[in-house]
C-alpha cells in the first residue's frame, strides 16, 4: 500500500510537465505565425511607401520636363541622356524642401531624358544603390505605381520591365543598368507633352481604360496573330494577308492581299479586295454582281461561264452550250449554222399573197395557214399546183388594128410576150378584121 501511494504523485508530476511542453510549443508556433504575418504586413507597408515615393518623384520629374522642355531637350542626345537629380527638383520647387533623397529601401533616384527624335524625349526614372528589392516586392511596387511603373528583373538586368508587362525599355542607351531589385518609371514626352498611357496585356479589374488604345497603332509591318473576332466600327485596311479564325465585322474593308476567314465577314460599307476571295459557302448580294475589265462568271469545275468582250454581246466562255427546259425570248434570233426544231416550227406572223416583201427568202403564211415565201420581192405560195385562169373577151375595132390589154391587179405578171403586156393584133396578110371580131385573153393565178 505504501509503495502505491508513493508512486502516484510521481506519475502526476510527469503528466503536468508534458502539458507544459505542448503549451509552450503551441505558443511558439502561434508566435511564429504572428511574426510572419507581421513581417508580411511590414513588407506591404514598405512597398506602399516606396510606390508612393516613386510616384511623387515621377510627377515632379514630369512637370519639371514640361516646364523646361527645350532646355532638357538641348542637353540630351540619342546616345547620352540629360540627367535630372532629386536635388535639382528640390531646389527648383518641384519637390518639397524636406523631401528625402532615398526611398524606404535606401535607394536614390536619377531621371534620365533621352532624345529619340527632334522633338521627342523618352524618359526613365530609375533608382540606384541601397538594398536590392526582392523580385515579388519589386513587382508589387511597380503595380502600385500604375501603368508607368516598372522594375529591373533578375531575369534580365539590361531591360526595365513595366508592370504587368505593359512596356519594356532597354537600359543600354541610358548608360547601363542599376542592377536587379531596383525600380523604374517610364515617361515619354513629345513637343513638351507627357505621353505615358501604356496599354496593358491583361485586363485590370475596374480599369478598362488600361486596355484601350487612344490613337492609331502602327505595327511596323509586323503581324497580328491568333485574333478571334475583329470588330471595326470604321474602315479596315489590309495590305497583306489576313487569316481570321472568327468573324470580321467592319464599316468598309480594303484588301490588297488575301483575306481568309473561317467565320463570317460583315461590312456595313464597301468591301474592296485587290487579291482573291475564296468562300466555302454561298455568296449573297442584295444588289448587283459586277465584273470589271475582262472578267465574268466562270464555273471552274466545268470550264465554262459567261463574259463580255465588247459592248454588244454576252458570250458563252469556251463556247459552251446553253440548255433550258423553259422558254427563251429575243427580239431577233440569228443562227450562223444549222437550226434544228425537235417538234414544230410555229409562224405567228401572216402575209398576203402577191404583197411586196423583202428580202427574198423570208417564210410566212397566209390567213388559212398556207406557207408563203418571199420570191422576186412578193409573197408567193410555196410549191406547185393547178393555176386558176380567167378568160377575158376583147372586141375588135378597125382592120389591122392592134390592141394592148393587161390582166386585172392581183394576177401574175408573167405574160405571153417579152414586154410583160398582153396584146392582140392582126398581122395576117389580106385578113380583114371587122367590127364584130374579137380576141380572148386568159389571165391565170399560179
Amino acid at each position: 500500500m505504501n509503495q502505491q501511494s508513493r508512486s502516484s504523485p510521481r506519475h502526476q508530476r510527469g503528466f503536468g510537465l508534458l502539458e507544459v511542453m505542448i503549451a509552450l510549443t503551441l505558443v511558439i508556433l502561434a508566435t511564429a505565425g504572428a511574426s510572419q504575418q507581421w513581417l508580411r504586413y511590414l513588407d506591404r507597408q514598405q512597398n506602399q511607401s516606396s510606390s508612393e515615393h516613386m510616384a511623387v518623384v515621377a510627377d515632379a520629374a514630369g512637370q519639371y520636363i514640361k516646364d523646361n522642355y527645350q532646355a532638357v531637350l538641348s542637353q540630351s542626345s540619342t546616345s547620352a541622356p540629360a540627367v535630372i537629380t532629386i536635388a535639382m527638383l528640390r531646389n527648383t520647387g518641384y519637390l518639397p524642401a524636406g523631401f528625402s533623397d532615398l526611398n524606404s529601401y535606401g535607394q536614390d533616384y536619377q531621371i534620365l531624358a533621352l532624345k529619340t527624335a527632334s522633338n521627342q524625349l523618352q524618359t526613365l526614372v530609375v533608382t540606384r544603390n541601397g538594398d536590392a528589392i526582392k523580385e515579388m516586392d519589386a513587382i508589387d511596387i511597380a503595380k502600385r505605381v500604375g501603368a508607368r511603373g516598372g522594375y529591373i528583373s533578375t531575369a534580365n538586368t539590361s531591360v526595365a520591365t513595366g508592370s504587368f508587362g505593359g512596356w519594356s525599355m532597354s537600359l543600354g542607351s541610358y548608360n547601363g543598368t542599376t542592377g536587379a531589385g531596383h525600380l523604374a518609371t517610364a515617361l515619354f514626352f513629345q513637343d513638351g507633352t507627357v505621353v505615358n498611357d501604356y496599354l496593358y496585356r491583361n485586363a485590370i479589374p475596374g480599369q478598362p481604360n488600361l486596355n484601350k488604345m487612344n490613337t492609331a497603332i502602327d505595327m511596323g509591318n509586323n503581324n497580328i496573330n491568333n485574333a478571334a473576332t475583329i470588330n471595326a466600327n470604321g474602315d479596315l485596311y489590309l495590305s497583306g494577308t489576313a487569316t481570321v479564325g472568327g468573324d470580321v465585322r467592319a464599316g468598309s474593308t480594303y484588301l490588297n492581299g488575301n483575306l481568309t476567314a473561317n467565320g463570317n465577314i460583315s461590312a456595313n460599307g464597301s468591301l474592296t479586295i485587290n487579291g482573291n476571295t475564296s468562300t466555302g459557302g454561298e455568296t449573297y448580294t442584295g444588289g448587283w454582281f459586277r465584273a470589271r475589265n475582262e472578267g465574268g462568271l466562270y464555273f471552274e469545275k466545268y470550264g465554262g461561264g459567261w463574259y463580255m468582250s465588247d459592248p454588244g454581246w454576252l458570250r458563252s466562255y469556251t463556247d459552251k452550250n446553253v440548255y433550258t427546259g423553259g422558254e427563251m425570248r429575243a427580239g431577233k434570233l440569228t443562227s450562223i449554222g444549222r437550226t434544228e426544231v425537235g417538234e414544230y416550227l410555229q409562224l405567228n406572223g401572216t402575209a398576203s399573197e402577191y404583197a411586196g416583201c423583202s428580202p427574198n427568202g423570208l417564210l410566212s403564211r397566209d390567213g388559212s395557214g398556207s406557207p408563203l415565201a418571199c420570191k422576186n420581192g412578193q409573197w408567193s405560195k410555196v410549191g406547185g399546183g393547178t393555176p386558176t385562169c380567167t378568160a377575158y373577151t376583147i372586141n375588135g375595132y378597125d382592120s389591122n388594128d392592134a390592141t394592148t390589154w393587161s390582166c386585172p391587179a392581183g394576177y401574175t405578171k408573167t405574160g405571153w410576150d417579152t414586154g410583160g403586156q398582153k396584146q392582140r393584133f392582126a398581122s395576117t396578110s389580106g385578113l380583114v378584121v371587122g367590127q364584130n371580131d374579137y380576141a380572148t385573153v386568159f389571165c391565170c393565178k399560179f
